[in-house]
């Protein structure tokens, strides 16, 4: 009984060279179809879409459900009036310069993308 080591076809190189050959000018071939093909691929359904929408939905849903079942607006609105009733005099810098460059960095990034966009189009 033969192996597949001496079943498999071996190549030279110039059957490589004319495999090469063949494929580069079959790739640069259109076939006219009248536009059948685009209108085919436009109504196919993007799966992976879809799916990233229900994923984003579910996510959603969950993290409001979370948000209401744990009251999460309760801590919150006790930072806001601790913030607000405390004076000026007792807030301490550090979180302050922390909160501050955490904001700069943001917008930063969230500038250089946008001009990463822009550059691309």
């Amino acid at each position: 009984m033969m192996t597949k080591e001496e079943i498999k076809p071996t190549l030279d190189a110039s059957d490589e060279h004319l495999l090469e050959r063949f494929f580069s000018e079959a790739s640069q071939q259109t076939i006219a179809d009248n536009g059948f093909t685009q209108r085919v691929m436009r109504s196919l359904p993007d799966r992976s879409m879809l799916l990233s929408r229900l994923w984003t939905a579910l996510c959603t849903v969950a993290g409001i459900g979370l948000f209401v079942g744990y009251k999460g607006w309760q801590p919150i609105l006790t930072a806001i009036r601790s913030l607000v009733n405390t004076p000026l005099t007792d807030v301490h810098p550090i979180p302050v310069f922390i909160a501050v460059g955490a904001i700069c960095s943001i917008l930063l990034l969230e500038l250089a993308h946008q001009e990463e966009i822009t550059a691309s189009v």
